[in-house]
């Protein structure tokens, strides 16, 4: 089903994306806190920090592990030497706080891209990104149809109030709907000048 065109194509959206990650990846120290003071321009809208939140809370596990991971593993010179072996390493927690800068900066630009990008045109995006795998023998279809079946289902399934409860509840049936529409969106001129101009930006921040 073709619906009005709608600047940027959600498949631009995502690439976009990605090229933020890859800047933010090999950016130097000093583009990097450039690209920082960029990002948080965007939590001024509600949408924008709402989500973004909701997926730093989801992984400050992970940014723990990672730099208590750097902090004990890089050799180096001792933070604190009374603690001799117990102390973690002065190089481990520099690179451990970049290491965990990067990825908070990756995924509060994926929060933005979830605020501003409704969940079937991110799926449509999806569908549309993975074309070329249709000559490997991927079915694009079949992805697109159950990850928004699932993701309907996660959104609507009943969340039990302990763990307990969900380890007793039966499985769902298989009952539901057996298609998933999708609206398509045709790739418009602004949407190709939109990922040069995205290109041009991520090889000035690796210039």
């Amino acid at each position: 089903m073709l619906t009005r065109p709608k600047c940027p194509h959600p498949a631009a959206r995502i690439l976009l994306w990605c090229g933020w990650a890859v800047a933010v990846e090999r950016a130097a120290l000093p583009q990097l806190s450039f690209l920082a003071v960029a990002l948080a321009t965007a939590f001024l809208f509600a949408p924008v920090r709402h989500e973004a939140w909701r997926l730093l809370r989801r992984t400050r596990w992970l940014m723990v592990v990672l730099l208590l991971t750097y902090a004990y593993t890089m050799p180096g010179t001792s933070l604190w030497p009374p603690l001799e072996w117990a102390s973690p390493t002065l190089e481990g927690v520099r690179l451990g706080a970049l290491r965990v800068a990067r990825l908070a900066l990756m995924i509060a630009g994926l929060g933005v891209l979830l605020a501003t990008t409704v969940r079937p045109r991110l799926i449509y995006g999806l569908y549309g990104l993975a074309r070329p795998l249709v000559w490997l023998g991927f079915d694009r279809r079949a992805f697109a149809v159950r990850l928004g079946l699932t993701l309907d289902y996660v959104e609507h399934a009943p969340k039990p109030a302990r763990w307990l409860d969900a380890l007793r509840a039966p499985l769902p049936d298989d009952t539901g709907p057996d298609t998933y529409t999708l609206h398509t969106e045709r790739w418009q001129g602004c949407d190709s000048a939109v990922i040069l101009a995205g290109l041009l930006g991520v090889w000035i921040v690796l210039a």
